[in-house]
């Protein structure tokens, strides 16, 4: 692909043999929305306006040269960032959050698009997996400071280059030839998320971790650098994994380099833990099967499947070691529990009645429910599920509320929840349909002397 480039900036012989005959403005003219490039043409037009020099910098970049949908625009500065974020705000009449400590913004517009703003910096760090110092800089060191260098290049949006590629590391070439390059050797020694983003890049473009790259990760991971990581930050990387198209595909990279060991050492020791995340994964990708769940969230369920094995000692050890906030761990620890029992239930007889299929699904999450269907290797489950999901979810629910038991005279307590119980197995059963007949059957069984 060939690109106008900066003059002053380096440019590498690959930019003058290519296959496809495009500037930058025509891939913004033909690969973006209408408003992506309203949006842009505003930045230029303020970033002139003011004579500062503005750049599109990071995925933007790298996805609109592969041609992959990406809403997001990320801008940087060369000056003061954050100023330039509120002018802009007040251009496009929408709101502005900024963070003086690193010199970002995030520009919130009306619809609810955004762009983010950050002042051209360099970092440096004090120790391994630490939060990076932040300092001031130009627009190449705040290109280098980056992960890998297919994210890395850049567009200059103002001034006589205006719509030129920026690219000091060669990114345009790693993206042609499919690699994945850091930019220098202590990369995954200075931030060991950067472990986890190789993987998840690697992945979602079909790319290649270049093969000294590998050895670079290897030597972090002997470090046990990870260890150093918070659990946050540790979990926000593995979550966005887990949330990639080919997730079945970064879990096996993962196993690769042995990296599920800085969660828990036990994930992987049951014998039909990684066949389950198969078959979860073939229901993800079921067109049919997707109709009927609906959308889940999608990383807790695998992340439910690569703890589902784990004692409850090494369960809580985990989910400490991912700093899980207690409404996820208590989801989880239920959404566990309640598989064990309902996969003993529905698969110890030949056949479950309604009442049965009813209790077997009601208390599991949406997510767990499908995690349940990935525990059978049979397609029995998967057809409970389907009556549950169609007959019953959602649809059993009584007409009658708290207060109407209230109005019959009932006192409040736990014989509440024995009355709705009640009426959700006579809706299942098909012996009430109505709130009349509800209310009949309340008057029989729990107000009568």
């Amino acid at each position: 692909m060939k690109f106008c480039v900066a003059p002053h900036m380096k440019t590498s012989t690959t930019h003058s043999n290519t296959e496809i005959s495009r500037t930058l403005k025509s891939l913004i003219k033909n690969r973006l929305s209408k408003d992506i490039i309203r949006y842009l043409e505003s930045i230029t037009q303020l970033g002139d306006r003011l004579n500062v020099s503005i750049y599109a910098v990071g995925g933007f970049v790298r996805d609109l040269i592969l041609n992959v949908p990406n809403k997001d625009i990320d801008i940087v500065v060369e000056g003061e960032g954050i100023p330039f974020a509120v002018c802009l705000a007040e251009l496009f009449g929408g709101k502005v959050k900024s963070h003086e400590k690193f010199g970002t913004s995030v520009v919130t517009l009306s619809n609810g698009d955004r762009i983010d703003v950050a002042t051209a910096r360099t970092e440096y760090y004090k120790h391994p997996a630490a939060l990076p110092i932040v300092e001031k800089g130009s627009i190449k060191s705040d290109l280098f400071r980056r992960d890998f260098t297919v994210n890395s290049m850049a567009i200059k949006l103002t001034g006589s280059n205006a719509f030129c590629l920026i690219d000091f590391f060669d990114g345009e070439k790693d993206l042609r030839s499919r690699k994945i390059h850091v930019l220098h050797s202590l990369s995954f020694i200075d931030d060991p998320c950067r472990l986890f983003r190789a993987i998840r890049f690697e992945q979602r473009f079909g790319f290649e971790i270049g093969r000294q790259e590998q050895v670079f990760m290897r030597t972090s991971i002997k470090k046990n650098l990870v260890d150093s990581l918070s659990g946050t930050r540790l979990f926000n990387e593995i979550k966005l994994l887990l949330n990639e198209k080919k997730t079945m595909d970064c879990i096996r990279r993962m196993q690769e380099f042995d990296l599920f060991q800085f969660v828990s050492p036990e994930i992987f020791k049951g014998s039909q833990d990684l066949e389950v995340l198969e078959r979860l994964e073939s229901i993800f990708l079921s067109e049919e099967k997707r109709i009927v769940i609906g959308k889940p969230k999608v990383w807790y369920v695998y992340l439910l499947g690569l703890f589902y094995s784990l004692d409850e000692v090494a369960f809580l050890k985990a989910a400490k070691r991912l700093d899980l906030s207690n409404r996820i761990k208590k989801s989880l620890h239920e959404d566990r529990t309640h598989c064990r029992q309902s996969l003993k239930k529905l698969t110890s007889k030949n056949e479950c009645g309604p009442l049965e299929i009813y209790h077997a699904f009601a208390k599991l999450s949406v997510e767990g429910i499908v995690f349940l269907i990935a525990l059978s290797s049979t397609n029995r489950i998967n057809q409970y599920a389907n009556i549950y999901f169609t007959q019953y979810q959602g649809r059993v629910e009584p007409f009658l509320t708290g207060n109407d038991l209230l109005k019959m005279g009932m006192e409040p307590g736990p014989v509440f929840k024995f009355v709705f119980n009640a009426l959700r197995e006579a809706r299942i059963k098909g012996s009430v349909k109505s709130r009349e007949e509800e209310i009949a059957l309340v008057e029989e069984r729990f107000l009568k002397p």
